[in-house]
């Protein structure tokens, strides 16, 4: 009996607990997130930084531009490429406000997955919007890693871009979540049978021995998928756009927005720490921060706290154990990997590892050296490992608390502590104390490489990024209805100091955000959807992502959560 009502006290504090976090929860998602702080976390991603990071931070505003872009990650990057590849465009002046260094945003402190969510949530998507549109939601996020590819080719930044094909697994360490998952993946291909042949399922044995899983996981589902250095891509990206348009399109880093205001007989004015710029066209590419300039989009989009690991990948671990009989380089130890050994499959795969209601997700950077033209540091396999903060018993204060979060400079002491350790329960061949890869350190790096600056130890940097959930799970697509905006848009007239321009859509807002943690296969072609309409062009764009009236009165945030916890 005693050990009953012990039980039932701790339930009482753990429902009392939970119930203050959501009251807590409910106060924080009214409010504004505010502008991003200016001293958040540094991003291993970001170490070093690149050559744009501040790029404009000291120069004049202009007092006008035909179109203005807030937040300068891969959403603001895709939207001003695509709409500056228009010859026409070179009459357009277009100005990017960052509020701190380029790319500081989610973009560049997310997990580097190019892995969109495909058998997952088929079903959900197909109850909700029919076959029709889920089939074109997932068509849209296979193009993405296509469509990434490309343009990393087309900007000679592949190297640098560390943008590639790699296989991905799904792993999981209960049966009943295995079985669920299979069962799932088997519906999923009876709908779309064009994709059987990229799937398949992955043993206990092989998990063990091949991917060095410990002996705890039950099964795994694998296909193929990508993998990116998201911050090198868009500021690789950024810098070119920058040299090829200089007389049209402006980066001003540490400028950030505080209000927009607007009547029906003038422009668009943007308050920002540089003074005021007037403009036809608002482009909102803040994702978890859009409420901020948008306070009808509170509760809409909120912005919540991820964290974020890069770890060495530890000795005897990236071997398949199956291949340890193979003629290794001559001179090669057989604990620490080297660049030219067949057997590694270090930066080759991906993994999302489902325990406990929970899942982490982790990639790697390559084992090889970037172009000898690289300014960046070469790569030394790092696993980059996030998560620890999902749904489950044990998890749904810390998930709570989380939640409405817009501060990237601090993080949760039980998020990293299950970050630092998680690895080493995943993997059965984790080894000893690793090291990089081939000793790759500071004295090693040319002389004209700053050295990344890490911590000591196997976890090299931990840090937190503000991803920008959607109250109904889908990206905000598109031109932002007054209702939405808060704000008439201007009538389109000729203003002194603004020059004649190639046809746009008439004035207005746009946006394309709440992305929901899977930003890299949402929110390129997203923008660059956007940056068509804004031209006034037909957009190839999934109609369930469009922003309407009725979607934003309909999408409540409380259902999201209800569901997480549950």
């Amino acid at each position: 009996m005693g050990s009953a009502l012990s039980r039932l006290r701790l339930s009482l504090q753990s429902f009392r607990a939970i119930a203050t976090a959501y009251d807590e929860l409910n106060k924080r998602i009214q409010k504004s997130p505010g502008i991003p702080v200016s001293d958040p976390s540094t991003s291993y991603w970001e170490m070093p930084a690149s050559p744009i990071a501040r790029h404009g931070s000291e120069s004049i505003l202009p007092s006008h531009a035909d179109i203005v872009i807030i937040g300068s990650g891969v959403t603001g990057t895709a939207f001003s490429r695509t709409l500056l590849g228009f010859n026409a465009a070179d009459s357009l002046q277009i100005v990017m406000l960052e509020a701190r260094d380029a790319c500081s945003g989610a973009t560049g402190r997310n997990g580097g997955h190019i892995t969109p969510p495909l058998y997952h949530d088929y079903l959900a998507l197909k109850k909700e919007h029919g076959p029709e549109m889920a089939k074109s939601i997932i068509e849209f996020r296979l193009a993405h890693f296509a469509e990434l590819i490309q343009v990393s080719k087309e900007e000679n930044i592949l190297a640098d871009s560390q943008c590639r094909e790699v296989e991905t697994f799904d792993v999981f360490f209960e049966q009943e979540m295995f079985d669920l998952a299979v069962r799932s993946l088997t519906l999923y291909i009876n709908e779309m049978p064009e994709q059987s042949e990229a799937w398949r399922l992955v043993g206990k044995e092989e998990c063990v021995q091949d991917l060095q899983f410990s002996t705890t996981v039950v099964g795994a589902i694998a296909t193929t998928a990508g993998s990116i250095h998201p911050y090198r891509f868009v500021t690789g990206v950024l810098s070119r756009l920058i040299a090829r348009h200089s007389t049209n399109f402006r980066l001003f880093t540490h400028t950030p927005c505080f209000s927009i205001s607007s009547n029906t007989d003038d422009l668009y004015t943007i308050s920002t720490s540089k003074g005021i710029i007037r403009a036809q066209h608002i482009i909102h590419a803040t994702n978890a921060w859009a409420s901020h300039l948008l306070p009808p989009m509170r509760a809409k989009i909120v912005p919540v706290r991820g964290h974020m690991s890069a770890q060495r990948p530890g000795m005897g671990l990236g071997r398949s154990q199956s291949d340890i009989g193979q003629t290794r380089p001559a001179g090669a130890s057989d604990s620490v990997l080297t660049l030219a050994d067949p057997a590694s499959w270090l930066g080759r795969r991906s993994f999302v590892m489902y325990s406990g209601g929970m899942y982490d997700y982790l990639t790697q950077q390559p084992l090889a050296p970037l172009s000898s033209q690289s300014v960046y540091p070469p790569p030394a396999a790092e696993f980059m490992l996030g998560g620890g903060a999902a749904r489950g018993e044990i998890t749904e204060q810390v998930f709570l608390n989380e939640v409405g979060v817009a501060d990237d400079r601090d993080w949760s002491l039980e998020t990293g502590a299950h970050l630092g350790g998680a690895l080493s329960m995943y993997f059965g061949g984790w080894g000893a104390e690793g090291r990089d890869i081939e000793g790759k350190s500071a004295e090693n790096l040319p002389d004209n490489v700053p050295a990344p600056e890490s911590e000591e130890g196997r976890v090299k940097k931990l840090w937190t990024g503000i991803l920008g959930i959607s109250a109904d799970g889908r990206p905000w697509v598109g031109r932002i209805p007054a209702k939405v905006s808060g704000r008439p848009a201007p009538r389109m007239k000729k203003h002194k100091g603004v020059k004649e321009t190639m046809p746009l859509a008439s004035p207005g807002e746009w946006i394309a955000a709440g992305y929901s943690g899977e930003g890299m296969p949402h929110a390129y072609l997203s923008a660059k959807a956007l940056a068509h309409m804004v031209l006034g062009h037909t957009a190839e764009l999934p109609g369930a992502f469009l922003v309407t009236e009725a979607r934003w009165k309909k999408a409540k945030i409380e259902d999201l959560i209800t569901a997480s916890i549950v």
